[in-house]
């Protein structure tokens, strides 16, 4: 017999002994009430020559058939790999700079987490290394992450003097010694790095903080698993524009950051050091909006927002919501009686002084508890480790803010529900050869978006579309030494969430899609200077199928396709660049779920990366069956893919 059927044969036998475990141990009382009366008998003639005979309640067969049809790992010849502690994010490693070495590297934090509590971040003083001194090419946060035991997903983040420079959330940990590193570019923050590497700064206000917060799940029980992290940072120096270099760097394809930003200014909490929150800032509804003061040098031509977010609580799944009929049919102002009724839009948005200035539809980066936590041992979900944060260019309203007072930023996510964490960085660049410049405001375009809702359900089958549509427009000068400049600033958004809920509950299916467009333009009277033109599109499917089980547990099956497509068009004079990026992920697989947390299953996750500019081309594939790492491939060409 072949050692593929032989595997076969275990598998469905040992699949088969835990439904018999889980239908007659864990519930033998309802098992037997039912037994007498309904009955239905089969046996399995398995490869090794061996019969099993399994009798059971007739409303368990179901699940037998769901579970023993899960997808199975063989390999034909050689010892069967071990499932894999590493968890691995699929994207394009940042650090590995090809043949280069850091000019320093410096360990600035680390901590053991285990239950946080109502405790602050841990947070540590910064010393800048002397032989590291400013100019840097290339500035890369590592890190580097080890459970124990078991624990439970938990939000992070890392900050610089309360400015968020890192937002990212653990796997699932589900054997002891699992790890992980996290590594991402951090070089658009060189002004805080600069200025904590100035001796006149540090002797006038001491050195600077490095604070990371490890937050506690939602879940009111703890596991025993302990997080051990470690925080570095790698100064590199020297050209990273050869074609080798290009290609191991992670692509930034945020054109808003062409130069680093002069200074940045934190918008987060003010209480950071000492509060259970740390520096983020918590929303809990659509009317909760956290506010923050600031103010702008006088000589400020260019200002970038950028927003870290993240979503928890009954939000924690807000791109999966159905819109229910209850919240249609609600009076303006009310609460609703079930969180999870009122759709999966949600806009995450800034104002200035109380005046919108730009929003966008979140990405939404799946936790490695959803719909399958087996989707996500040992790969992770796309942009889990390195969560997304979002650009708005305030440069127009610079009109409004040179007066040398203070103002007030203000962040909300529309529709939000319990709840939210929100924080964000001021990116300025200052003319150094004026001691103060002059701006307007000319042009403010912002109707309402327009959203169309529309539900139909009996009881617990039916189904719900929200279509959205917004465009919004922001034209303004700023005269400077570098002439007066008019920056245009154009965003356009277009979201569709459709939902689809059969078999009294038991079947759903979810299609999701966001588009966004955003261009930048500045000019010098009718001369165009240089545009920056972005695309975005994500879309998601999910389909699940869930059959109750003894004790309250539920049976799921789950099928998954998740893509993130960027590009970027920049031009200036007459030169143009053009970068994309492409990331995708399919994934199916089942689990046997006791409330959010997984008692056993397995998952298949096919991940794929490609980005390309004018110069390069990178791919990686990265496929995972049942916590092993199947397919693990990476190619500096495009050439790959034929």
């Amino acid at each position: 017999m072949s050692r593929r059927n032989e595997g076969i044969a275990k598998h469905i036998l040992n699949n088969s002994i835990f439904v018999f475990f889980f239908l007659f141990i864990l519930n033998p009382g309802r098992c037997q009430e039912h037994l007498p009366r309904r009955r239905a008998r089969f046996s399995l003639t398995l490869a090794l020559g061996l019969e099993l005979e399994i009798t059971m309640n007739s409303q368990y067969l179901s699940i037998f058939f769901l579970m023993v049809s899960l997808p199975i790992v063989t390999h034909s010849e050689g010892p069967i790999p071990s499932i894999s502690l590493e968890h691995l994010d699929p994207t394009l490693p940042p650090a590995a700079l090809a043949g280069q070495i850091p000019k320093c590297s410096v360990l600035v934090l680390q901590q053991e987490f285990t239950d946080t509590t109502g405790s602050p971040p841990a947070s540590a003083n910064y010393t800048h290394p002397r032989e590291c001194p400013f100019p840097w090419t290339r500035v890369i946060l590592e890190l580097s992450v080890s459970a124990s035991d078991l624990q439970r997903e938990r939000i992070a983040a890392i900050w610089i003097d309360g400015s968020e420079i890192l937002r990212t959330i653990t796997p699932l940990p589900m054997a002891p010694g699992a790890f992980w590193t996290v590594r991402k570019d951090i070089s658009r923050y060189s002004a805080i790095l600069r200025r904590l590497g100035d001796p006149s700064y540090t002797a006038a206000r001491g050195r600077g903080i490095i604070s990371m917060m490890l937050e506690n799940s939602d879940s009111p029980t703890h596991l025993p698993g302990v997080y051990s992290a470690n925080v570095s940072l790698h100064f590199y120096r020297g050209s990273t524009t050869t074609t080798a270099a290009a290609a191991a760097a992670h692509p930034n394809t945020r054109s808003l950051y062409h130069e680093p930003a002069d200074i940045i200014l934190p918008i987060s909490n003010p209480t950071g050091y000492l509060g259970s929150n740390g520096f983020w800032f918590r929303i809990n509804n659509e009317t909760h909006i956290q506010t923050a003061p600031f103010a702008l040098p006088m000589n400020a031509y260019r200002a970038v927002l950028e927003i870290f977010v993240s979503y928890h609580g009954d939000d924690q799944f807000w791109y999966t919501n159905p819109l229910r009929n209850s919240y249609l049919n609600r009076s303006p102002g009310t609460n609703l009686s079930t969180p999870r009724a009122n759709g999966g839009l949600r806009q995450l948005y800034a104002n200035i002084d109380g005046q919108f200035a730009g929003g966008h539809i979140p990405f939404p980066v799946i936790y490695p508890r959803s719909i399958n936590p087996f989707f996500w041992s040992p790969v992770a979900a796309i942009g889990a480790f390195d969560m997304p944060s979002y650009d708005l260019d305030l440069t127009p309203f610079l009109g409004l803010l040179l007066d040398g007072r203070t103002h007030e930023i203000g962040l909300g996510v529309r529709d939000a529900q319990a709840y939210w964490l929100v924080s964000a960085n001021l990116h300025v660049w200052v003319d150094l050869w004026s001691d103060a410049v002059r701006a307007g405001l000319v042009h403010y375009y912002v109707p309402p978006l327009k959203v169309n809702r529309n539900a139909e359900w009996r009881n617990l089958d039916g189904q719900s579309e929200i279509n959205a549509e917004g465009l919004w427009q922001f034209t303004g000068w700023v005269s400077s030494s570098r002439g007066n400049i008019t920056t245009a600033v154009r965003q356009k958004i277009k979201f569709k969430s459709q939902i689809e809920v059969q078999n009294r509950g038991a079947v759903t299916q979810v299609e999701v899609n966001n588009k966004e467009r955003m261009m930048v333009e500045m000019s010098r009277g009718h001369q165009t200077l240089g545009r920056a033109q972005m695309l975005v599109e994500a879309p998601l499917q999910v389909q699940t199928t869930s059959v109750s089980a003894a004790g309250g547990s539920v049976f799921r099956k789950a099928r998954l396709f998740h893509q993130l497509l960027e590009s970027v068009v920049l031009s200036e004079g007459q030169a143009m660049t053009t970068s994309t990026l492409t990331d995708r992920q399919d994934a199916e697989g089942s689990a046997l779920m006791r409330g959010e947390d997984p008692v056993w299953g397995s998952g298949s996750t096919r991940s794929s990366y490609k980005y390309r500019d004018d110069n390069t081309c990178y791919l990686r594939a990265l496929n995972t069956a049942g916590g092993v790492v199947m397919v693990d491939t990476t190619s500096p060409s495009c050439a790959a893919e034929a």
